[in-house]
């Protein structure tokens, strides 16, 4: 009986241990009263024009959300927080990536969503760890070469920015899974791309593709593929290569036909094809997709 105590006594300790790091506290004052169980901080929207000095009392701290406020810099002090490793500044005042940022070795994720961004400095490069980096609604019109050194990201975000283009040596991003680039100026992408075989999810929405890049052929583990709102004409005859898509997004562009092989997308759950004015499509592809439009 004493064993079956302790066993019940050691499961309700990891629970509760669990259910606090899970807490979200969103109010300083609240936060202060016990700092030592604070790990996640959301001081998001709060008019904030500088970090509060108190936030280094929070040394057990694994997740800070600063977005929404007025922020233009963070302080050094953010560095003796040693167990942080999301960090959300997104919606800010950022005209670049805060150098104090980049010293934060330590981080996994990194939001610097809807700021004044239009480059990334080479410091980004000490954030060897960093596994999620969004970079949404900024002014960024290309990346940097070294920006292929971040070789732990798996999620890269860059929805609503000036990108023509990406760098070739994007491939040594071997752990990419997935890539958001809608809504930039894109017309083309590297050759290089073809060689991110991790790659799971391929947003190209709300650019200016003509043709389809023939790279992403070569993406075997696609499951999520969107070309909304671009120009495409056709699809490649090699398409049905992407044995794994699942969902394929191909609404409001100038598609006359589809290939045959894209029947052999015997995983596809998900197609649109609205808004192809002048699509035709066989008898075999009509009965093919009767399921999946949208």
């Amino acid at each position: 009986m004493k064993n079956l105590t302790l066993t019940f006594l050691a499961i309700f300790v990891a629970l509760f241990s669990s259910a606090q790091k899970a807490k979200v506290y969103s109010s300083l004052e609240e936060a202060l009263q016990n700092p030592s169980e604070v790990f996640i901080l959301s001081l998001n929207n709060k008019k904030l024009t500088e970090v509060p000095e108190s936030i280094t009392k929070f040394t057990n701290l694994t997740t800070l959300d600063l977005a929404g406020n007025r922020l233009t810099s963070i302080p050094e002090t953010l560095l003796q927080l040693k167990n942080l490793t999301e960090l959300n500044l997104s919606d800010n005042r950022f005209n670049t990536i805060p150098e104090v940022a980049t010293r934060i070795t330590g981080l996994t994720s990194l939001d610097l969503s809807s700021n004044n961004l239009s480059h990334l400095p080479e410091s980004i490069t000490k954030l060897v760890n960093l596994k999620l980096l969004y970079l949404n609604n900024n002014k960024l019109s290309s990346l940097p070469p070294y920006l292929s050194q971040l070789g732990n990201l798996s999620e890269l975000y860059l929805y609503g920015n000036l990108l023509t283009g990406l760098p070739e040596n994007i491939s040594k991003l071997t752990n990419l899974v997935e890539i958001g680039l809608g809504g930039n100026l894109l017309t083309f992408l590297p050759e290089s791309v073809g060689s991110l075989t991790h790659l799971r999810y391929l947003a190209l929405s709300y650019n200016r593709f003509t043709t389809f890049p023939t790279c992403i052929t070569r993406l075997n583990k696609l499951i999520v593929l969107d070309f909304n709102e671009n120009k495409l004409s056709s699809l490649p005859e090699n398409i049905g290569t992407l044995t794994q898509l699942e969902e394929l997004y191909l609404e409001s562009n100038k598609l006359t036909s589809l290939p045959e092989s894209i029947t052999k997308l015997t995983k596809l759950i998900r197609i649109n094809i609205n808004k192809n004015s002048s699509l035709k499509l066989s008898p075999t592809i009509k009965n093919f997709i009767a399921d999946k439009k949208m």
